[in-house]
């Protein structure tokens, strides 16, 4: 049956209407500009009291008692601070931005070329378009039904979350109003079909449509603060606040040194200094801008800001693993999943149904179609063609309806499938998984159609009307243990009805499918009509049942076993028959053999219903199949398990799974499910693949590890230049790094750091470890051991370099020592040491080259730092305060800048020693 017959536009037609009224594309979304932004990094207080210094230094510069590129390196200052950090939030922005469009492409059916369906993007569809909608379909574009019968949600547009019927519009209809919500004829973009199916004709589209007028409004984005930016967030207010307290005994210590200690604690040459103004002010103001650079160094500002820029680097691995966020809250949230509700069809299976068997009403099993009585094929044929809700074009093609009505038609051989006997459908029921069937009442014409008449057996069980032209005939397909509870008779191998034989019997052919994987779908008629849409008729006439097979996909068994190292609890979820989940758990892992025994391990919708919340949450954590599942069983396990304060994991590809999925800490939507379910998910599964969820979890997990690489990398320079700074002073040197030198400092610690971190590979050992816990500190005792180790180590070996009269007398130059030559030897002392410290940083590991050139990034980014430090040392001159230096002081100032790896796998060797120790004794305790 050709469900529909309309004349779609030519292409040349499309091309002429889309330059006629535009095309079906919204403005892109409005973003804040540079200059915006970077005008907002200027509110900062301390970007006002660093163009203050500046003012009062290029003053001081004019009448002699400042440098000229003092000012340089407070207006440098002044730009790391703003156009950086503004240029790399737009830039991050603007990235994320492009892929999340990806996630906003949306696939509809079209007639096009004449009775063809072609599937084409949203955007591609025009003026006089028709469109076929079927549940869980978002609309394209606005326009009026000119077929069929929908009910849709309009919430993203009204706010109202019932559903509003469309019906077939009057020939001639003009609407009194474009935007009246509650007209019955009228649908809009962005709005999702929940229930039914019809045909679009096309009246306006992009910005012309009502939902392209509040584009705007709907577009904004989601400024929730994930819990990673929250914990983020608290620790750079808590490091600012540490840092602001060692600014001020900064500011103390160096005007203390230049006014007590360098005038040799004597009051009458403390009072001469005093006396000069001019220079009083110039130590004041470079004791301020000291202490500011110190504390634009030492404040992680850009902490929330690394959330963008791992992400933003890892997006386009994420896409290449089939994973689209659409929300920063998923991936992170993802690595800390502790269970985990998975759909099985086309998750753990490859969700492409497969006819195989078919079982008649007195048992009688058939391995195909062709082997099954002619009269009982035609009897099966007519009711599974005719019910279904797909669409079958002229050539055979079958276009949309859900994957059993298409596996079923599979089943038919072309011939069948083309029959036409003018059949007309008068009222239809989709199917629903609470219903767990589909229903179509049928007025079939005696007169026959252009393929002869109507199979004998049907219009012997079908009810004549009045007018003896035509009967109806009811038409069902669903559970066998819904549908055969009604069931009195069958159609014989001749066509004929007669009562079912053995019942027993057939139960177990339907249970010995069941077990070995088989979907079971039945297939019946009856003589009554459907008078009310949640009510089967009483008398159901057997046709019988259809064994459909959804091959298991082959890496499922080695993703559960992932999943189950990684300390996350799989359940899973399927609206199969018991006997056929407990097959599939069997296969894919999921429980072994015998398992299925033990106390509520497998559940069934009616053996939850009768559970309540507290006994439920008691049987959880054994909980790994639920068969014969509702979508409201899913919302509820999301609220057991957070009750038990679990981090939830849900699946979801159809209408009824998005209220689960927002409930959910992490929804996963399949990328081949309705437009509804990807908007309410956190993250969308591409290839629809369970492999591809542990992939999320993975790069979840690695995003994070990832951060916390770069705090700790970050800190131990914070804590190793604070200590330099502030204990200066007291130790005989001052200004150990000038301005500029600390600004490249803050340069390598934050953009380069963020960049060589981002890039840190997934590795599959992290699947090894427990879920990091919501509540969890982001900062471990492991990190705390190597930030407190490495930043004193380097603040002494710093202190050692410049206080060591060996060091500074391998300096020299004509035989004496050089100063310019001795700090610009520091000055790259200090950067190799840190960047060094990054190897040690990068793995808790003693083999520093683990996975090391997984990270190409990294590696490039340490040469860059090393490359671009010696080359400033060579061209920096007076500016950077540097000078070049000879082959063997490169060689003692890189020699010394190893000594940090030696420390640290000694630290790290006393720290795992120790670590092991403890859980030796907490184990023997235990």
């Amino acid at each position: 049956m050709v469900k529909y017959h309309f004349q779609g536009l030519s292409d040349n037609k499309v091309k002429e209407n889309r330059e006629k009224y535009g095309s079906n594309t919204l403005p892109p979304v409005e973003v804040e500009s540079f200059f915006s932004k970077l005008m907002e990094n200027f509110q900062d207080p301390l970007i006002h009291i660093l163009c203050v210094a500046l003012v009062i230094t290029v003053i001081l510069s004019f009448v002699g008692y400042a440098e000229w590129f003092e000012g340089v390196g407070i207006a440098s200052a002044v730009f790391l601070a703003t156009f950086v950090s503004t240029y790399s939030e737009y830039k991050n922005e603007n990235s994320f931005q492009e892929l999340q469009e990806k996630a906003s492409r949306v696939k509809c059916n079209v007639f096009r070329n004449g009775s063809h369906i072609s599937e084409v993007y949203g955007f591609d569809v025009v003026v006089g378009d028709l469109v076929l909608l079927q549940a869980g379909d978002k609309i394209p574009a606005d326009g009026r039904l000119v077929a069929g019968e929908l009910h849709v949600n309009q919430s993203t547009l009204n706010g109202e979350p019932h559903l509003e019927k469309k019906i077939v519009a009057p020939e001639n209809y003009e609407p009194t109003t474009r935007n009246d919500f509650l007209d019955h004829y009228l649908c809009f973009r962005g709005t999702v079909v929940e229930d039914g199916e019809g045909v679009l004709l096309v009246t306006a589209v992009g910005s012309s449509t009502l939902y392209g007028e509040l584009a705007i409004e709907l577009s904004k984005a989601d400024e929730r603060e994930s819990p990673l930016q929250i914990k983020l967030s608290n620790l750079a207010d808590g490091i600012s606040t540490i840092g602001y307290i060692g600014a001020g005994f900064i500011v103390i210590s160096f005007l203390f040194k230049q006014f007590v200690m360098d005038n040799n604690y004597n009051w009458a040459e403390i009072s001469a200094y005093i006396s000069k103004y001019p220079i009083v002010l110039k130590d004041i103001v470079n004791s301020i801008t000291l202490a500011i650079i110190i504390i634009v160094v030492a404040v992680p500002e850009g902490l929330p800001m690394m959330i963008a820029i791992v992400l933003s680097l890892n997006m386009r691995k994420l896409l290449k693993a089939k994973v689209l966020v659409r929300k920063l809250l998923g991936i992170e949230t993802a690595g800390s999943l502790d269970i985990l509700f998975v759909d099985k069809t086309g998750t753990l299976t490859k969700g492409k149904f497969i006819p195989r068997t078919f079982i008649s009403g007195s048992a009688h099993t058939y391995k195909g179609f062709d082997q099954i009585p002619k009269e009982l094929r035609e009897v099966l044929s007519f009711t599974v063609r005719e019910s279904t809700s797909s669409v079958i074009g002229d050539d055979g093609q079958i276009v949309g309806g859900n994957a059993s009505d298409k596996a079923l038609l599979q089943f038919l051989d072309k011939e069948s499938l083309l029959a036409d006997y003018q059949v007309t459908v008068e009222k239809e029921i989709l199917f629903h998984s609470e219903r767990k069937y589909s229903a179509a009442l049928l007025k079939v014409p005696l007169s026959g159609g252009p393929t002869g008449k109507a199979p004998k057996g049907i219009v012997t069980c079908s009810h004549k009307l009045n007018d003896n032209k035509f009967v109806e005939i009811t038409c069902l397909k669903g559970a066998p243990e819904i549908v055969l509870n009604r069931c009195t008779s069958h159609f014989n191998e001749d066509g004929h009805i007669e009562p079912i034989p053995d019942s027993v019997g057939l139960t177990n052919s339907i249970n010995s499918l069941s077990e070995q994987g088989i979907r079971v779908i039945a297939v019946a008629v009856s003589r009554e009509p459907l008078v009310e849409t949640e009510t089967l008729p009483n008398s159901l006439i057997l046709v019988g049942i259809v064994g459909v097979y959804d091959e298991i996909r082959e890496e499922s068994r080695t993703s559960i076993q992932t999943a189950r190292s990684a300390g996350i609890q799989v359940v899973m979820i399927t609206g199969d028959k018991k006997e056929t989940a407990i097959a599939v758990a069997h296969q894919i892992g999921l429980i072994s053999p015998g398992e299925e025994t033990q106390p509520g391990v497998v559940l069934t919708s009616f053996e939850l219903q009768n559970l309540s919340d507290n006994k439920l949450a008691n049987m959880l954590p054994n909980l790994r199949v639920v068969s014969r599942a509702l979508p409201s069983d899913k919302v509820r396990f999301v609220n057991v398990a957070q009750s038990l304060h679990k981090v939830v994991g849900m699946t979801g590809d159809g209408v009824n799974d998005s209220a689960a999925l927002k409930h959910a800490d992490v929804g996963f939507a399949m990328g081949s499910g309705s437009e509804v379910s990807k908007e309410a998910a956190d993250i969308v599964i591409l290839d629809d693949n369970f492999a591809s969820i542990t992939q999320a979890v993975l790069y979840g997990r690695t995003i994070y590890k990832s951060i916390q690489k770069f705090i700790v990398f970050q800190s131990t320079i914070n804590v190793a230049s604070t200590l330099i700074v502030f204990l200066g002073p007291f130790m005989g040197f001052d200004f150990p790094l000038t301005l500029i030198q600390l600004l490249w400092v803050n340069l390598v610690m934050d953009t380069l750091a963020a960049l060589a971190f981002g890039g840190e590979p997934a590795l599959t050992r992290y699947m090894q470890e427990k879920p990091i816990k919501r509540d969890q500190s982001i900062i471990t005792s492991r990190m705390w051991g190597s930030i407190l180790g490495g930043g004193p180590f380097i603040s002494a070996m710093s202190i050692l370099f410049l206080t060591n009269d060996y060091v500074e007398a391998f300096f020299t130059r004509n035989g004496e020592p050089y100063q310019p030559a001795f700090l610009t030897a520091f000055f790259a002392f200090f950067i190799f040491l840190s960047v060094i410290n990054a190897f040690n940083v990068r793995t808790s590991r003693l083999n520093l080259f683990d996975h090391l050139f997984d990270n190409k990034g990294f590696i490039f980014v340490v040469f860059f730092i090393f490359f671009v430090q010696i080359v400033f040392t060579y061209i920096g001159g007076k500016i950077l305060r540097t000078v070049g230096l000879t082959s063997s002081e490169w060689a003692l100032v890189v020699a010394m800048s190893f000594s940090v790896i030696p420390f640290d796998l000694i630290r790290k060797f006393a720290l795992n020693l120790f670590l092991f120790k403890s859980k030796k004794n907490i184990n023997k305790t235990d």
